[in-house]
């Protein structure tokens, strides 16, 4: 039954009914903690490891909750329990001390260059550069394959084969050296040393580990920039060139850890002896729902707001122009001063809309368009001369085209009648093409005529 059957056989291969009981493996530690991590004298601190499981699925949630995890009493933390037993040594296993007081602990190497005696935050020494990732081959293969790179102008190939060739020859070689070996041997393929702005996490980094560098090593197929904003920071000749790869390298992560809080490098946020600020720009909890910032929106008591709803009866369904009842004036939102119950036309702090009046007579309490007033000329502004008196049809001085906007390209110019550039979509459909007034002869369109179309164009004034 491949252990789909709750019978006995097999209890530690097979699905066992009875939770209470433990599930052994056969490797003599329970499910769930890897017999890898556990060795041989832990059995004490795996009962200090259940009665901690213990303390802590007693202890409550909430966070109000600041009862030790050592003694389960309230008003103390861990580190400071009267009654704790004493911390045991993750390295040698012993009470009394922790693993950075030990005795038996070997000397401390240095994750950049492999020595005993400090840490890589202050090391000074060069980067050890693992290379096991790359490929074995002879030098020469290595150098041919730069060759067959440089010809098909492949930069990721080319990258590859000189880390190769680097591993072939144990790093026994420089940055300035290759290039000067590319042009002994006609190698089209260029080591071109740049500055580049780094984040402060990164360093440039030679073939050897020293990290520090002025410049960026970028791979190129020619000698000379290939964009003209890259000219003000090219090296101005190959001497130039050359010079540069003597302080250049590959970015690489520099290895420094950088602190959250105060920004420094150097350590890590639990090191960091700044004290915590309130971080003003954080997300802050609010309900989408009653605007409250004491629970979430699941957790809201009110009744869900639709905000999709209409303006006008406050009904989901549809919007306020396709509302079938009366104009409530008491869900109406004044434009001008966000108050609810008038029109902006109505608003009480400035007059129909927001204020402005009528143009024509300047009255307060309606527009131009429904004044009972003879025009006045005055008022009259002409968009060519931009004078009073008359209208731009009417200006005596000739049209300005610096301020006519053709409606197909929308520059400033000409009209569409003499525009050069293709209609857009939305007007190709368009049967005057790009004439004002059209009237064609024999019918409303071009296949219907049985003659030639005749075409008579009203003159406006345009181009």
């Amino acid at each position: 039954m491949s252990g789909w059957d709750n019978n006995d056989q097999g209890a530690a291969g097979g699905w066992q009914t009875n939770a209470a009981e433990p599930v052994y493996d056969g490797w003599e530690t329970p499910k769930g903690i890897s017999s890898d991590i556990v060795p041989d004298q832990s059995k004490s601190a795996l009962a200090s490891l259940d009665q901690v499981n213990d303390l802590l699925q007693n202890a409550s949630l909430d966070e109000g909750n600041d009862k030790c995890f050592g003694c389960g009493q309230p008003g103390h933390i861990r580190a400071d329990c009267p009654s704790a037993e004493d911390n045991v040594c993750r390295y040698c296993k012993k009470p009394g001390h922790m693993v950075k007081e030990c005795p038996d602990k070997p000397p401390m190497i240095c994750d950049n260059c492999g020595q005993e005696g400090h840490t890589k935050i202050k090391c000074e020494n060069p980067r050890r550069i693992d290379r096991e990732h790359i490929a074995d081959m002879p030098a020469d293969k290595a150098w041919d394959k730069i060759k067959s790179a440089a010809r098909e102008r492949d930069a990721d190939d080319a990258k590859e084969a000189i880390q190769e060739y680097i591993k072939a020859v144990d790093g026994a070689v420089t940055y300035r050296d290759l290039q000067e070996s590319f042009i002994r041997d006609g190698i089209n393929l260029w080591l071109i040393g740049v500055k580049r702005p780094l984040i402060d996490v990164y360093t440039n980094m030679d073939i050897q580990g020293n990290t520090g560098k002025k410049y960026t090593i970028s791979y190129r197929f020619s000698e000379r920039p290939s964009r003209p904003r890259e000219r003000c920071g090219w090296p101005q000749d190959r001497q130039e060139l050359l010079n540069r790869l003597d302080n250049a390298g590959d970015a690489v992560d520099g290895g420094i850890p950088k602190c959250v809080r105060c920004k420094q490098l150097g350590h890590v946020l639990k090191h960091c002896t700044i004290e915590r600020q309130e971080n003003e720009d954080a997300h802050k909890m609010m309900c989408y729902n009653c605007r409250s910032d004491q629970h979430r929106v699941r957790d809201c008591p009110e009744p869900r707001v639709d905000r999709f709803a209409c303006k006008n009866c406050g009904k989901s369904g549809h919007k306020v122009a396709e509302c079938p009842e009366e104009p409530n004036a008491e869900n109406v939102e004044c434009r001008r001063c966000h108050a609810k119950g008038h029109f902006a036309k109505d608003c009480p702090n400035g007059g129909g809309e927001g204020g402005s009046g009528c143009r024509n007579c300047g009255q307060e309490g309606h527009i131009s368009r429904d004044c009972d007033q003879p025009e006045n000329m005055d008022n009259v502004i002409c968009h060519n001369c931009y004078k009073t008196g008359h209208r731009r049809r009417n200006c005596p001085l000739p049209t300005d085209w610096s301020k006519v906007q053709c409606t197909v390209c929308q520059e400033y110019g000409h009209t569409r009648v003499r525009c050069q550039k293709a209609p857009p979509d939305d007007m190709k459909g368009d049967a005057s093409h790009g004439f004002d007034h059209v009237v064609v002869g024999n019918g409303a369109g071009w296949e219907s005529s049985t003659g030639p179309a005749v075409m008579t164009t009203t003159s406006v004034g345009g181009w």
